[in-house]
């Protein structure tokens, strides 16, 4: 089986990204993104130019997928959306709010948290006679950059939570916001294999990014057979593409 995980920027760099997934479509069963749009009530002004309908836009394209999205942030910097092949059998799909007493926009409160409640969207299905779980998960963003805080080791403990009682064997993924030497990443890597530390990936940015660092990560337990994995070298937003092929 194959993945792409990529924060979509909004579909900003539309065309370029709606031909990397037009090509890839072909032979990637899995699609995660992060910041894709759902005809929001709300978006952030300081977005350029957005796409306010991309997941319906990539729903056109994966029209032999099966689609799930969830507005993260009451919709304000998009959501998290996961497009599985048709030919799997998905067991259930969830949608959890870390931090609920979070979930208001409030940019006078929350202008150093652009994060407020920070949703995972987690996929639970079956191929081949064994269970895999998808938790594809947009970290929260903070003015002072990826260091730990309080808050970002609290994230981390609570994807944990949710990692660890998830069923079969498991992929973590997404644009989590954390540097790789941090207290917050290696509670996340903990018996399970990063496999961006791994691989020693340098640099999850384009070209199109203010600097180049690691913000994207895969992360899989140990059930989790890999056989490939990569940055893709496609220029379609801010950030680039993580390839995971596995078993």
């Amino acid at each position: 089986m194959k993945l792409i995980n990529l924060n979509a920027e909004c579909g900003v760099f539309y065309e370029p990204l709606m031909e990397f997934i037009k090509k890839h479509s072909a032979d990637t069963e899995i699609f995660c993104f992060q910041e894709v749009f759902n005809n929001p009530k709300i978006v952030s002004p300081i977005l350029k130019n957005p796409r306010l309908n991309l997941f319906s836009e990539i729903q056109e394209i994966l029209a032999d997928f099966n689609s799930f999205h969830v507005p993260a942030d009451q919709g304000y910097f998009g959501g998290l959306a996961i497009f599985i092949n048709k030919s799997f059998t998905v067991n259930k799909i969830e949608n959890f709010i870390l931090f609920e007493e979070l979930n208001i926009i409030d940019d006078e409160k929350d202008k150093n948290y652009f994060a407020m409640g920070r949703n995972l969207q987690k996929l639970e299905f079956n191929h081949d006679g064994k269970i895999f779980t998808i938790l594809n998960f947009h970290g929260m963003w903070i003015v002072e950059g990826k260091r730990d805080t309080k808050m970002r080791i609290l994230q981390s403990e609570k994807v944990r939570k949710i990692f660890d009682k998830s069923k079969g064997a498991k992929i973590l993924c997404g644009d989590l916001n954390i540097e790789r030497d941090t207290e917050s990443m290696a509670i996340l890597d903990k018996g399970n294999r990063n496999l961006i530390k791994e691989y020693d990936i340098n640099s999850t940015r384009s070209s199109f990014a203010e600097k180049s660092d690691v913000v994207d990560y895969i992360v899989v337990s140990p059930k989790v057979e890999v056989i490939d994995f990569k940055i893709l070298q496609n220029e379609v937003s801010d950030h680039l593409p993580l390839f995971l092929e596995f078993n």
